[in-house]
């Protein structure tokens, strides 16, 4: 199986956060479990490996991630929030996944709401009759699956753009 790609340490943190134990319980090393409960292994070509137990069932948990080359930056003042690389569609989440964590953020922070919107249209293709939308293929999980059948006019460019723009707006009016 080919380890997936983690563009940011923020977007590793989303993607533990929808991968729950089957057991129910949501707690990952930074995140309800202190690091001190991992173990953290970085491996060839820029490979970090998470391993816990969870506190819930003691159900032995492991994701790995390749990452890239150099860190992140930090943003600096003025800089538009991203939780990717604002270039290639992530490998950790489907559009859906992207748009539930836009719901979790649009009331608290519109910055981190409206970064999770352009992450959605980063899956944007043209499609039949020459509409711009995410096509079906790119839902692959259970929680992608129900936020795209929500609505699924939402996952169209021109929808997708007023979402976002909204949510700028929202946080500078804020």
């Amino acid at each position: 199986m080919r380890i997936p790609f983690a563009r940011t340490s923020a977007e590793t943190t989303l993607f533990l956060q929808f991968a729950r134990c089957p057991c129910g319980n949501g707690d990952f090393p930074g995140h309800g479990l202190p690091w001190s409960a991992a173990v953290l292994a970085v491996g060839e070509q820029n490979t970090l490996r998470y391993d816990w137990d969870c506190p819930g069932c003691g159900r032995y948990r492991e994701y790995s991630f390749r990452t890239p080359g150099v860190p992140e930056p930090f943003p600096r003042a003025g800089e538009i929030f991203r939780w990717g690389d604002g270039v290639t569609p992530s490998q950790l989440l489907d559009p859906g996944q992207w748009m539930v964590v836009a719901d979790r953020y649009a009331d608290r922070d519109g910055a981190r709401a409206a970064a999770a919107v352009d992450e959605v249209l980063l899956f944007v293709r043209k499609r039949m009759l020459g509409r711009w939308a995410v096509p079906r293929t790119a839902f692959r999980t259970a929680d992608g699956w129900r936020r795209y059948r929500r609505d699924p006019r939402e996952f169209t460019r021109d929808r997708l753009l007023i979402a976002r723009d909204g949510y700028r707006d929202a946080t500078v009016k804020g």
